[in-house]
């Protein structure tokens, strides 16, 4: 057995690889020793794997891969993006609750994922709060109403006269039930005292697709992505669910300039597996929280409408995905939506 004095005497070894390998050595030993983990490993080839629970094209996934290539340089390893879309955002949460909490699995929770879709359902396949390790929560993005361009609608008041002329006739996209966008578009409907049929997609991309091709006459998204197809002239935004006008479209008005009182958006958040030790998930905190003060990755994210959130921990995250459960899940009962 390797007494400490014999393994400090063998580490003096002026042998370069010699000295690594026994320095690794007492590393683990010590590790060992104290009860404790090793540390989180930084400049790995092993890639880190980040779940997204929406196919390509749609917010949560663009904001997913703005993460992962600023985590690949602050980490020094591979960052890679698996989607997993199904069930508003619920399949890759399921997921998520068998992984392993060695760091190597991570989830980019969108506000479908970690508050609509659980509280939506009749029976919550999952505890938004109590059954994840959030890390942070990293970006906020409002919603916007777009009409297809032939709809004679040219704002809000004006959408709601011209469904009320024709209940049921009428019809919307969005991503998937129980999503954020759904019960945005659901709480529009209730206040607006209209009959619109709600068609789902899985995933924001066919919706916007039916909506420019006019299959559905609107649809419920973030104002980054809808934005390109209101430039082109393919779809028209008729209003933001923001507090006040954003500051890439400052030509959109608010739904409550138009009197009524919508405040809806959706959220991104990173999250490891419950039970994921402090030394994984704390340089994955620091790393996070670099990116998101990086100028190259803000910009990128307001341009796409999303405002990212600059001073996040797994406290504050925490925090935040309980009190938006708090908040929307009378509103969920109240709408009448038990999946």
């Amino acid at each position: 057995m390797t007494t400490p004095s014999s393994l400090s005497t063998l580490q003096a070894s002026s042998h370069p690889t010699r000295r690594k390998l026994l320095q690794g050595a007492a590393a683990t030993l010590a590790a060992s020793a104290l009860g404790t983990r090793p540390a989180f490993a930084q400049a790995s080839d092993v890639p880190i794997k980040i779940a997204v629970g929406f196919p390509p094209g749609g917010s949560g996934d663009l904001f997913a891969r703005i993460l992962a290539d600023g985590l690949r340089e602050e980490l020094h390893r591979p960052v890679l993006i698996e989607n997993k879309p199904g069930a508003g955002g619920l399949t890759v949460a399921n997921g998520f609750l068998r992984a392993p909490k060695d760091g190597t699995q991570l989830m980019l929770a969108t506000g479908s994922t970690a508050i609509s879709a659980p509280i939506s359902r009749a029976k919550p396949p999952y505890n938004s709060v109590e059954d994840f390790q959030w890390i942070a929560l990293l970006s906020n993005a409002p919603f916007v109403i777009a009409v297809n361009p032939d709809l004679p609608v040219n704002d809000l008041k004006g959408l709601v006269t011209y469904c009320k002329a024709r209940p049921g006739k009428l019809s919307y996209g969005h991503a998937g039930l129980g999503t954020t966008v759904h019960l945005a578009a659901e709480l529009f409907k209730d206040r607006a005292g209209i009959y619109v049929v709600d068609i789902p997609y899985a995933g924001s991309a066919g919706a916007i697709t039916d909506t420019i091709a006019g299959n559905v006459h609107f649809i419920v998204e973030t104002s980054g992505t809808l934005l390109p197809h209101h430039k082109s002239g393919k779809l028209r935004i008729i209003t933001t669910m923001a507090e006040a006008r954003e500051k890439i479209a400052p030509d959109i008005p608010t739904s409550r300039e138009a009197g009524y009182d919508l405040i809806a958006g959706t959220c991104n958040l990173l999250a490891a597996p419950l039970g994921t030790p402090a030394q994984i998930v704390e340089p994955i905190a620091a790393a996070t929280m670099r990116v998101m003060n990086t100028a190259s990755v803000q910009e990128r994210l307001l341009q796409l409408g999303i405002e990212p959130i600059r001073d996040s921990n797994p406290a504050k995250a925490r925090a935040y995905v309980a009190s938006e459960v708090a908040r929307w899940t009378p509103i969920v009962k109240k709408l009448g939506i038990a999946l």
